[in-house]
């Protein structure tokens, strides 16, 4: 008999709001993270834990919520006060996690940790204790625990203590910084975050890279050995260090892109580009996503090739991202910046080099995703890159251009043009290499990129945690 499986994520799969006639409404929740895992986890026998987010959320939070009767689907949300939520979500997971992480630091200057660091990260502990008492309270069918991503770094170990023979897999879906990195961070933070997520007995990722990260930082954890085969002992207990590269579900996405909404986004696509061909990018509006090199590199390419000015648009399509966070929002405005100067300089008649949609609309990008000639994924780093994986399995003719720093790069280089992300000369000649790319290898790349996508799918990643927990923790008769 399966487990049941409790899952765990700062935002949940659905969220709850009231429409204006006051009714209690429920909308799919947003996200990268959300889009992974929906396919994975809506199965029987689950329950989802996530933050209370919306006064909907908070409404529902106490008896919880069945997203399907007959399957025993249901969402329990954790009630966070919102002054602890903003600590642990907006600053301590966004301001400092998020950008030590993905490397975003300019050390010169930032990060400066005082007592407001302190006051911060204290909340991040209790919300994360908030959680393991909520995971805890799920325990009594002894399920499996997937506890997901950075913002919960903490609460394997928390749900150990509660929970002491529970059955427990952390996934980080970001990259993880190198040890030297990490070591910015005050030093009783850094190692209560490694033992939080060595807590679990199994620790994935989605790339070896940042497994190698990981476990060179457990090294120097004190009681701590790093054995053969990604595994590692803390005291008497062995858990294992991972990588599960995540997979986009084909018939989910294809789904969407034959859908009357999506055809009708195409048709309008299709005649706003005209004869010009597409160079395409969909992100969101942060820094990580390295947007402004991404214009940079573009106006390079063409300033470098002017025989493409007037054949070829930049359509970037953008999600809005953690608008209230003073970094994103400058980052935001000096990408849009970058747009006006040089659409300004370079625009040709009725021809503008770049065109921007900030817009949160999944069925728009797959819309867009038929139809581009390029595909821009450019990441400073990445912990892995949906985009680069849903493309290709829209769109089989165009050429994927792709940083070497995505956590995609490790299956997918061999068929994309890869990249440094910080050498716009090298990102402006791929660029120019997609464009002019001969049809014959055009098509060659574009099959091995959506057979490699199609390879691995949303249950064999679910499996193989499952498998590797199994190996490690073996299920109790």
């Amino acid at each position: 008999m399966e487990s049941m499986i409790v899952v765990a994520s700062n935002r949940g799969p659905v969220s709850f709001d009231h429409d204006a006639s006051g009714a209690l409404t429920s909308q799919r929740g947003a996200g990268g993270l959300v889009t992974a895992l929906s396919g994975v986890f809506f199965r029987d026998e689950t329950t989802w834990v996530a933050a209370a987010m919306t006064e909907g959320d908070r409404e529902v939070a106490v008896e919880g919520y069945e997203l399907d009767p007959e399957s025993r689907q249901r969402v329990r949300f954790v009630l966070v006060p919102p002054e602890r939520y903003d600590a642990y979500y907006n600053q301590m997971a966004n301001r400092i996690l998020w950008f030590l992480h993905h490397y975003l630091w300019d050390t010169a200057r930032t990060p400066v940790f005082d007592e407001t660091t302190e006051t911060t990260w204290h909340e991040f502990v209790e919300a994360n204790r908030s959680f393991a008492i909520a995971l805890a309270e799920e325990g009594d069918r002894d399920p499996v625990y997937l506890i997901q991503d950075y913002h919960l770094a903490l609460v394997p170990a928390m749900l150990r203590e509660l929970r002491p023979e529970a059955r427990i897999v952390h996934f980080t879906h970001t990259p993880f910084a190198g040890a030297t990195y990490l070591r910015i961070l005050p030093s009783h933070m850094r190692d209560e975050i490694l033992r939080g997520m060595a807590g679990a007995d199994v620790v994935g990722f989605q790339s070896r890279a940042w497994v190698e990260s990981f476990l060179l930082s457990v090294r120097g954890l004190p009681g701590a050995r790093v054995l053969r085969g990604g595994r590692f002992a803390i005291g008497d207990r062995v858990e294992s260090a991972r990588a599960f590269p995540v997979a986009v579900s084909a018939h989910a996405i294809r789904e969407t892109a034959a859908s009357p909404e999506t055809k009708q986004v195409r048709v309008e696509l299709k005649e706003w580009k005209g004869d010009a061909a597409l160079l395409l990018r969909v992100d969101r509006l942060e820094p990580s996503k390295n947007i402004l090199r991404g214009f940079l590199a573009y106006e390079l390419f063409l300033r470098s090739n002017p025989s493409w000015q007037g054949r070829v648009k930049f359509l970037a399509l953008f999600s809005p991202s953690r608008e209230a966070l003073p970094e994103y929002q400058a980052y935001g405005d000096d990408c849009l910046a970058e747009v006006e100067r040089i659409n300004k300089e370079l625009s040709i008649g009725d021809w503008q080099p770049i065109e921007v949609r900030i817009q949160e609309d999944y069925g728009y990008a797959v819309g867009a995703y038929g139809l581009y000639d390029v595909l821009l994924v450019n990441p400073v780093y990445d912990g892995m890159n949906l985009v680069a994986m849903e493309g290709p399995l829209v769109n089989r003719h165009g050429a994927l251009v792709l940083s070497r720093n995505a956590g995609a790069y490790g299956r997918l280089g061999k068929h994309a043009l890869t990249v440094n992300p910080f050498d716009i000369r090298e990102t402006a000649d791929a660029i120019r290499d997609g464009l002019e790319m001969p049809e014959e290898e055009r098509r060659r790349r574009g099959r091995g990129l959506s057979r490699t996508v199609q390879a691995h799918t949303p249950p064999q990643w679910l499996a193989s945690q499952l498998e590797a927990l199994d190996a490690v923790r073996p299920p109790r008769d």
